[in-house]
């Protein structure tokens, strides 16, 4: 028979014929000999027929039994069109990286003698006892079901910990000075890495931490790496308002419900009361987060509130051998609750019964690279696909989702009080006045004051590094990166110059590369000036800077999010890592030192982003007592600071819905970027001019189309763009695009309604 295949990690936009004489099911990985090489494909469909002509063979079958069922196709092929997507890499997305290992299954007892012998293979088990049976077992959590790998991969770096085993009071007369400062120090922490502990207390050797392990004084422990045992109870009873959002929620067996709670509102005591529900009757849950930065707080929550259930993480700094146990683990249903980024919705667990995006506002969840595509709107896809309930949480929900819900295309939901604390007095600062153009004296003083009354301060600025260019006084070059349209910004902890768009990096120049003038100065702020600032402020205090520049991984972010729960850092100056998520009782100020520059992006939805990041960063205060948020502008004025100051999502959402309707943005149209791509400025105009020309013979298709313009990025890592522009109906289908992007596919990138003032 004839088989249409999508082929793995191709930027084609076809699928290729193949012939087979193996039983084949839609959404099987096949091994297909494609441009002279053996690669992966993907079934999409089958012919019941012989082709006239020699095709090629399906070369083998990969897996033994398929992981995509039908409704995985489906997402794939939604993807693939409404976003006008190369199927074989949204096939690719659904699988982690690295090749999938093969593994032997097996049935392994959990909760006691259930009166058989295992473990025993999975296949052995089957042929004795039958599926019925095994189904009884894993429904009752009797048994389990384990991977074990036919070949080594490269698993999670173990670690020694060590903790306390007995109590102070029966040690006294026993330690020496060294011996006690490492128990003084684990009665602070519940346990510590060895190499960390050596480092921390400053010791010779590990002979003292040994000795003492020998003695029965401490406990030691290997563990993975990134298990955590951070765990925040749960609270256990809800508000009036909160029973009333679940009670909604729980008679909603599918369809969209967006949670408009504003922060601090108790909108992840919401999640969990829903996902018990569904976790009771033996389904998996999705908890999607836009960022891994999101994850190590909410995992703690999660792990209160769930003792004893599965849960998991999976994300992009997993190595590939962590991802394929993990995604192993989920598919076969071991995995009671995922918590992920955007890319935990492609894993294909069989038992989903929930899913449940938190933040669903932000624009991580929007993929900037190929295939390009909205999260968000994938997953609701994939929740109408299997029949299940999607709920979209967000104390500033997208405007499109908004007004979706008060159009009744979905449920509405709200909670708009906090069951602690209060919500912040919101101040905004005039900086036309100051002296000092990066933090007022206003602020100073309130920062002061704060501190002096233990409690502690969030201050978010939107770039990190200590300045954001150096320019020339003598000719007003700016030193500027030589693969991107942009300047590289200063970072003086390592005396160095970065591009933060490809990585690029170089030495301060000593003169000017244009003129060779001896003037350089660096202009502008990041998190590094500002904390630099700060600590001149106050030289007592202990400051923490949170950027990808200091916090480069979620392991890192965990110890830094339990050094600030633990009050060891009493100002914290980040970006917008700072802005959402996190519950931090004794964080009663926050400062945001330029909003202007949040509405400085060329994009129609810069203000909706920059109200966003105001409104989520200014609730991060007041959880526990009364809280207070200053927001310093050049421009008090603005409209999106006066509605952030109000805290009055409504009257913004309106404003901005009048606007958006009389210049034609979404949600009342569909808008289609194309980024036209070359070698040089002139290679990527031309490619523009043929795209629009070709384009113009489908003029019914669409309303309006601009360009090719030159974005405000006109060349990363050393490709030079132009971008075409086309606003459509939301209904209306593109596949007139799809002759002109399969011919120039290599050099055009299609994205589809994006988000956060994509580039």
């Amino acid at each position: 028979m004839l088989v249409q295949v999508a082929i793995s990690n191709s930027p084609l936009f076809e699928t290729y014929t193949y012939n087979s004489d193996l039983p084949l099911s839609p959404g099987e990985r096949v091994e297909v000999n494609f441009a002279g090489r053996n690669t992966i494909g993907y079934v999409v469909s089958l012919e019941e027929k012989k082709g006239p002509y020699k095709i090629k063979n399906i070369t083998k079958k990969i897996d033994l039994e398929p992981f995509l069922g039908v409704s995985d196709l489906e997402l794939a092929m939604y993807t693939s069109k409404e976003f006008v997507a190369p199927p074989g890499k949204v096939f690719d997305l659904f699988f982690p990286p690295g090749k999938l290992l093969q593994v032997s299954d097996y049935v392994v007892a959990i909760s006691g003698d259930v009166g058989l012998e295992l473990p025993m293979s999975k296949d052995s088990f089957l042929k004795k006892f039958g599926s019925e049976k095994l189904r009884e077992l894993l429904g009752s959590r009797d048994v389990k079901i384990m991977h074990s790998f036919d070949r080594k991969v490269s698993g999670k770096r173990r670690i020694k910990k060590v903790s306390l085993n007995r109590r102070l009071i029966d040690l006294r007369e026993e330690l020496n000075p060294v011996w006690q400062s490492i128990v003084d120090y684990l009665l602070s922490v519940s346990s510590e890495e060895i190499s960390v502990l050596e480092k921390k207390l400053g010791l010779n050797s590990r002979s003292p931490i040994e000795t003492l392990v020998r003695k029965g004084v401490l406990s030691v422990e290997e563990v993975e790496e990134d298990d955590s045992q951070w765990v925040i109870p749960s609270v256990i009873d809800l508000t009036q308002d909160q029973k009333k959002v679940s009670r909604a929620l729980l008679n909603k067996k599918n369809g969209v419900s967006l949670l408009y709670g504003l922060t601090g509102t108790g909108k992840t005591e919401v999640y969990f009361n829903i996902m018990e529900y569904w976790l009771n009757r033996g389904k998996q849950v999705l908890l999607m987060v836009p960022e891994v930065s999101l994850t190590p707080q909410l995992l703690a929550r999660v792990r209160g509130a769930f003792p004893g259930r599965v849960i998991r993480q999976y994300h992009s700094y997993m190595t590939a051998g962590q991802r394929q146990r993990i995604w192993l683990d989920a598919t076969e249903g071991n995995v009671d609750i995922l918590v992920g980024t955007r890319s935990s919705l492609w894993v294909p667990m069989k038992k989903t019964g929930l899913i449940i995006i938190d933040e669903e506002h932000d624009a991580s969840f929007y993929q900037q690279s190929v295939p390009f595509y909205d999260g968000v709107e994938v997953a609701m896809k994939k929740g109408k696909l299997l029949d299940i309930p999607v709920i979209l949480g967000s104390a500033t929900p997208r405007v499109t989702h908004f007004y979706a819900a008060s159009t009744g295309r979905m449920d509405l939901l709200e909670l708009r009080n906090r069951p602690v604390g209060s919500f912040p007095a919101i101040e905004i600062i005039d900086m036309k006045e100051e002296k000092n153009p990066i933090i007022s004296a206003r602020a100073l003083k309130e920062i002061e004051y704060t501190l002096s009354q233990g409690k502690q301060v969030f201050v978010f600025v939107h770039r990190k590094g200590f300045s954001n260019y150096v320019v020339c006084h003598a000719c007003g070059q700016t030193v500027t990166c030589p693969h991107c349209s942009v300047s590289l910004t200063y970072h003086k902890i390592d005396n160095a110059l970065k591009c933060h768009y490809c990585g690029y990096r170089q030495h301060v120049p000593r003169s000017c590369p244009s003129c060779g003038s001896m003037t350089l100065s660096a202009r502008g702020f990041g998190t590094e000036r500002v904390e630099n600032d700060l600590q001149k402020f106050f030289p007592s205090a202990s400051i923490m800077r949170m950027d990808r520049e200091t916090i480069d991984n979620p392991f890192a972010y965990e110890k830094a999010l339990q050094e600030i729960s633990k009050k060891k850092s009493q100002i914290i100056v980040g970006t917008k890592m700072i802005t959402k998520g996190l519950d931090f009782p004794d964080v009663e100020m926050v400062l945001v030192i330029d909003a202007d520059r949040l509405m400085s992006f060329p994009s129609y939805d810069s203000p909706e982003t920059a109200f966003q990041y105001i409104a989520q960063v200014s609730g991060r205060s007041g959880r526990a007592g009364k809280g207070r948020a200053f927001i310093q502008s050049f421009n008090p004025g603005n409209r999106v600071i006066s509605k952030a100051f109000e805290r009055d999502y409504d009257s913004f959402f309106q404003q901005e819905l009048d606007l958006r309707k009389e210049l034609r943005y979404p949600p009342f149209v569909k808008i289609v970027e194309i980024v036209c791509i070359g070698d040089s400025e002139e290679e990527s105009l031309d490619l523009g001019k043929k795209v629009v020309a070709e384009l113009e013979k489908s003029k019914d298709a669409y309303l309006e189309l601009f360009g090719p313009i030159v974005p405000l990025l006109s060349k990363i890592k050393s490709s030079y763009r132009t971008k075409i522009v086309l606003k459509l109906e939301n209904d209306s289908p593109l596949d007139f695009l799809q002759p002109v992007i399969k011919k120039h596919s290599t050099g055009l990138q299609t994205i589809v309604n994006g988000i956060g003032g994509m580039l």
